[in-house]
């Protein structure tokens, strides 16, 4: 391996600069502060107001558009129609029932498949799997 040496023109390299203070200007202090004089702007903090007023009521109608969505989302008794309302009975599960067997137990002249996606979709359940002591909602129509 060579070594190689790299010249660095000079007169591209500034002088080093003095310090900003001299030894003796540290013995004398400054004033701790000093009073600085602020314009008040009176145009300047009625927008800001105004800005802020803006984003309150505009939030604001957010929020209570978006409650009244929820609202009108959930269903009320006085709404459900007789073919829409669902009358249930409660069944405790017992050890090795499924929700196939109790499909072909409760329902016989149904379709199982059906009749468990009902069940599946009364109880809000995630998926079809079923444990011994449960008690489960079935629609009786």
């Amino acid at each position: 391996m060579s070594a190689q040496i790299i010249e660095f023109p000079m007169n591209r390299v500034r002088p080093a600069q003095q310090a900003a203070r001299t030894p003796i200007q540290y013995r004398h202090r400054t004033p701790a502060r000093q009073v600085v004089r602020v314009q008040v702007r009176p145009m300047a903090i009625a927008r800001a107001i105004l800005g802020w007023a803006i984003i309150l009521v505009v939030s604001a109608g957010l929020l209570l558009g978006a409650g009244k969505t929820i609202q009108s989302a959930q269903a009320s008794g006085a709404d459900l129609t007789s073919s829409q309302a669902v009358t249930f009975e409660y069944v405790t599960i017992m050890q090795g029932d499924n929700l196939w067997s109790i499909a072909e137990q409760y329902a016989p002249n149904r379709d199982p498949r059906d009749f468990i996606a009902e069940i599946i979709a009364l109880n809000n359940m995630s998926d079809s799997v079923v444990d011994a002591g449960m008690r489960l909602a079935l629609p009786i129509n």
